[in-house]
């Protein structure tokens, strides 16, 4: 997880999302009067707006088709989910809100993981939001020479819940950014030898951004090497 950058709401959001979602909430009022199949239809007709092709794109750009939460690219095996922060499910009048939208993964944003889930202060929440917050400033992403992978550890009791509902050190999760991340691994090792060059160094420091997966974990390894140099 980094930090991103919130981008210009999209105009269609601009445009409609104080009409939709007075539309939206007056449907689900309806619906608590008379829960009948047509009523709860116009529910659903109502709320799928958010899901906007102008939206997504918006976010896709935003998060540089990456999750959110895990920093895995999605949209070569996936279309990517409108993820509301604040669950619709129990913040409605928040449904169309731009400041509430994420992109994520089908897997950190099902049920599984995040789903509806929302813990509150008292519930050790909520989670580390990834534009409103830095979340270097709450977790430590490092290689653990005990499982001999890449893990995100929690620096206080938000970060390991968050860390602990989204599946953020999942079994394949962490298979797949150690496999990407000991090749990176290799070349430092490499470049930082008896030979070592810090122009070579630096030019692959700047081989990397943040459209790259696992970026907090790359930056925090190319960061840990540059200062043991």
């Amino acid at each position: 997880m980094i930090k991103v950058t919130r981008t210009a709401k999209p105009n269609v959001l601009v445009q409609n999302s104080l009409n939709w979602t007075e539309q939206y909430l007056l449907a689900k009022e309806v619906y608590t009067q008379s829960n009948t199949l047509a009523n709860k239809k116009a529910i659903g007709k109502a709320e799928k707006r958010y899901n906007h092709t102008d939206v997504k794109s918006a976010l896709k750009k935003m998060f540089n088709k990456k999750c959110a939460f895990c920093e895995s690219r999605i949209t070569h095996v996936d279309y990517g989910q409108i993820e509301h922060f604040k669950p619709k499910s129990k913040y409605p009048e928040l449904c169309f809100e731009w400041n509430n939208f994420l992109l994520s993964c089908s897997i950190c944003n099902g049920k599984a993981n995040k789903g509806d889930k929302f813990p509150l202060e008292n519930e050790d929440g909520p989670f580390i939001h990834p534009v409103d917050e830095n979340p270097q400033d709450f977790f430590k992403f490092e290689y653990d020479d005990l499982t001999q992978t890449f893990l995100l550890f929690p620096a206080n009791q938000r970060a390991e819940t968050t860390i602990k509902i989204l599946g953020l050190n999942r079994e394949d999760l962490v298979e797949n950014r150690t496999i990407e991340l000991k090749k990176i691994l290799f070349f430092l090792e490499d470049l930082i030898g008896e030979n070592f060059d810090e122009q070579k160094f630096n030019a692959f420091e700047k081989m990397f951004s943040e459209k790259d997966q696992y970026f907090a974990f790359i930056s925090a390894l190319i960061q840990k090497i540059r200062s043991n140099i």
